[in-house]
Order: structure tokens, then sequence, then C-alpha cells
């Protein structure tokens, strides 16, 4: 590791005290980055499911689903790992968990209407897992995740649709795009991009870049964000203001100016740094309320829905959709969404003016007509579904609906409705890998493929192939494939 920037050491020393301070330093140099994860609770019953990791039982983190683990396995070679049963996540960051009993409350106090949660500045993905996962506690919610880097928010899709939850809108737009959604959302949560200190001990490229005029553009930047977006949280709105860093320019200076610019009553806001009990790198954490009151601003309505392809129109029945979600049609996508916020989902995804790069599950694809487009991800004309609009079997007109990779990634995915096979690592990887596979016990058609380690942890569908005896139809993207070594 690169020697620590002395302005770093200057600065923290004034801060924490020479004791303190130098307890820092010796982390940071001296140790190994701690290594967590967080269970999914959409798909493994709770964190001990994944008792086959390397977990360390004498240290949890700040989450229910949290573990701490005693060394760092290869995720990448872990199938539940492409299959979302849980993320890697810094320990630190998993305080969040904190608000939860205060969205219950507010969920109490406000029981009409959708419960509006955004997080802000989400790639890769790490609070906004987490928030949905939360999110499952609280009756009517859904949670909009933005990212302004274009790249990274792609990132963030893959990572959205793996955890699986179905109550989602990520979004790619710059925090100014919010202020048009006056008082919309009851929390709010702005990780902001930071000098990042307390990525050091994981990157040293991080200490490399830090200098003293880095951290006030930083500072700088995180209140431009904060004025830009503040306008869409609801008076008496929650706000979390966090960073991965250490200093008071990034940190205790941005919730004293949101205290007295804008009036918010600080809850509260800590520290974490390595070391420090359930602590993993760094972390800034801070937690606030809006003043003010009265109720909140109704925006958006199907009537103000773009018209045309933009349009969802009610589908009906799915067989491969549980109960709790309903199926609707967008162009040549049915997707399915959580009965209780299906229409004020639609309605912003389509009345708000943001870019929306997913929202919902979706779950197939519809070709209409025998001889119609096909699939993007399916080879073939297999028939997994078909219905017909007043033409008789056989016709022009008759449609197929042919699954998509998404659907078994889903909460929405009814487990059995298609023939489900648990394979071996090694037949799991080659999957991934998009390799070759040939499943001669499996029925031909579509078929999830499932993995357990064999321990705890039940089988979780991490594939979907359509089987053709001699060879197999991989319909995992190839944007996200296992790296062939």
């Amino acid at each position: 590791m690169p020697m620590l920037p002395e302005q770093f050491i200057e600065q923290l020393t004034l801060s924490l005290g020479p004791e303190r301070a130098g307890e820092v330093f010796s982390y940071i140099q001296d140790s190994q980055p701690s290594v967590a994860v967080r269970a999914n609770p959409f798909k493994v019953s709770d964190a001990e499911s994944l008792s086959f990791l390397p977990i360390d039982a004498e240290r949890s983190t700040y989450s229910q689903w949290g573990r701490f683990l005693t060394s760092r396995p290869e995720f990448a070679l872990d199938p539940l790992f492409h299959a979302g049963a849980y993320y890697v996540q810094e320990a630190s960051s998993m305080y969040l968990e904190r608000i939860l009993p205060l969205m219950a409350e507010m969920r109490q106090a406000r029981p009409d209407g959708a419960f509006k949660v955004l997080d802000l500045c989400a790639a890769p993905g790490g609070k906004t897992t987490h928030l949905l996962s939360m999110l499952r506690e609280i009756p009517g919610s859904f949670l909009v995740s933005n990212e302004v880097i274009r790249t990274r928010a792609a990132v963030l899709c893959e990572n959205v649709s793996k955890w699986g939850a179905a109550n989602v809108v990520v979004t790619n737009n710059d925090p100014a795009d919010f202020a048009a959604l006056p008082g919309y959302f009851d929390v709010m949560v702005v990780d902001a991009p930071c000098s990042g200190e307390g990525m050091f001990r994981k990157d040293p490229e991080a200490v490399a870049q830090w200098s003293e005029d880095n951290v006030r553009l930083c500072a700088a930047r995180q209140r431009r964000i904060l004025s830009d977006v503040l306008p869409a949280l609801r008076p008496g709105g929650l706000l979390v203001y966090s960073t991965c860093t250490f200093n008071h320019y990034e940190d205790e200076d941005n919730v004293v100016w949101l205290a007295s610019e804008y009036g918010f009553e600080v809850l509260e806001q800590r520290h974490f740094y390595p070391g420090d009990d359930m602590a993993g790198e760094g972390f800034f954490f801070s937690l606030l309320r809006k003043g003010g009151g009265g109720d909140m601003p109704v925006f958006g309505n199907a009537s103000k829905a773009r018209g045309g392809s933009a349009a969802y129109r009610s589908f009906g029945s799915l067989d491969w959709v549980r109960d709790g979600f309903t199926v609707y049609r967008k162009g040549p996508m049915l997707k399915a969404f959580p009965d209780y916020v299906a229409e004020v989902m639609q309605a912003f995804e389509l009345s708000s003016g943001l870019r929306v790069m997913m929202s919902g599950s979706a779950v197939a694809d519809v070709k209409d007509g025998r001889t119609g487009g096909r699939s993007p991800h399916v080879s073939g004309t297999f028939k997994a579904q078909s219905f017909r609009s007043g033409a008789a079997k056989g016709s022009a007109s008759e449609s197929v609906i042919l699954p998509q990779y998404s659907l078994i990634q889903s909460e929405v995915y009814r487990r059995g409705s298609l023939p489900e096979i648990e394979v071996p690592l090694e037949t799991a990887l080659a999957c991934l890998r998009r390799d070759p596979v040939v499943l001669r016990d499996a029925p031909v058609g579509y078929v999830v493929l499932t993995y357990s380690p064999g321990i705890s942890t039940p089988a979780v569908p991490f594939g979907l192939v359509k089987n053709l005896g001699p060879r197999c139809n991989n319909l995992l993207p190839p944007s996200i494939a296992l790296r062939k070594r």
C-alpha cells in the first residue's frame, strides 16, 4: 500500500486525536480488508442458510441478513452468487437497516397510498438490494433506484434483476431531474460520491488519487446533488446521507449545512472506522427528517401516460407467475408487478419523464403470429404457452409466449410451473459460461436449472435452458455470462 497522504493524516488526527487516529492508521496499513455478505430473503430463508460459506460465527453485521466471512472465497465460481442468493457488501454500510423501524412507523401513520423510496446514487446495487429486502416488511412500498452514469446503471440493472424483487424501477438520471416530482418520496437515500477514504485498505489507487483539493471538490458536488434532489422528498420524509469517507468537510459539515439551509432535523450521525466492532472499511451515516407537514402532492396517473406501444395493457393470468402479482403487456414484453403498487409504478414509469431502464419483473416475450419475429434469447418456435385473439388456432394471429431468463430470477416465478432439475457444480459453471451442456435426464422443452451446495441451502434457480435432447439452448444473456478461464 502507498504511504498515507500527509494531509489526510493531519486531518484525521485533528478530528480523532493522536491515539484514536493512530489506531485507525494501523488498521488501514497493517490489516486485511474485511469481507461480509448479506443473504437474499427472496431466495433463502435466512443468513444461516449460507453456512457453506466460511462464516465467522462470532461476528454479525448490522443487518439481520448479514454475516462476516473468515476469508474471501472465489465468488465468481459459486452458482449461488450468480443466482442472487447473497450480495457481497461492505459491512459498515449495512447500518442502513437502522431505518427499517422508522419506515414501519411512517407506514403505520400513513397507511394509504404507496410508500415510495428513492436510492439516488445506487450503482452497483448494495444499498438498493438491501432496501428491497427491508421493503418486504413495508406493505404497499416500491423503490426507485437511480444511477446517473449509463454504464454503471446497466450493472445496477443486472444486480437488481438478480436480487429478484418486483417492486423496483431503475432509472438513469441526473439528480436535478427529480425536482420535477415535488414531495413524491417518503424516504430518500443519498450515498454520495466521495473522496473514498474508507476505500484505502481495499484500493491502493484510492490512496494515490486522494488530495485535499479533491476532498473540497467532493464536498461541493455533494451539496449540489442534495440541493437538486431534495425537492422530491415530502415534508416529514426521511433522508439518509452517507459517504465512505472520514473527513468532516464531506460528512459533518454537510449535515450542518442541511440543517441550517433546509431546516432538516438531525436524528443521528456517526462514523465507522476500520477496526470498530461490526464495522468494515469505513462509513459515515446520517439520518435526517425534512421539516414541514401537510399532505404529499399527487403525481402521475394513467391518463398522463404516453399512448401506443409505451402503454401497459392488462394481460391476465400466466402459469409461471405466482399469486400476488399481475401480468401486463408492454409491446412484445410481458411484465409482472406486485398487485398493490402496479398502477402507481406504471404511472411513474410512463409519466415521470425520467429515463426508465427497467421496472417490475420482465417474465416473457410475446411473438405474435406464426411467422413473426424471434425472441432475443430463444431459438426456434417452441410453444411454451399460446393464446389467441378472436382467431382460429393455427391462424396467423396466434401468438406464443417465450419465458425470459429474468423470470426465474424473480420473486414472481411460481416454483414448479416449469420443470426444474438440480445440477452439480461442474454443470452449473458450464451453463454460466454458456458452454455446451447436455441434460439427458431432463424433459424436452424449457427447463429451470437449480443448484445447492448440499448443506442447508435449498436449491436455488440460476439458469434457464431450452432442452432439445442432444443439446440445450441457453437463455442466459451473454452480457452476464461467466468469463471463460
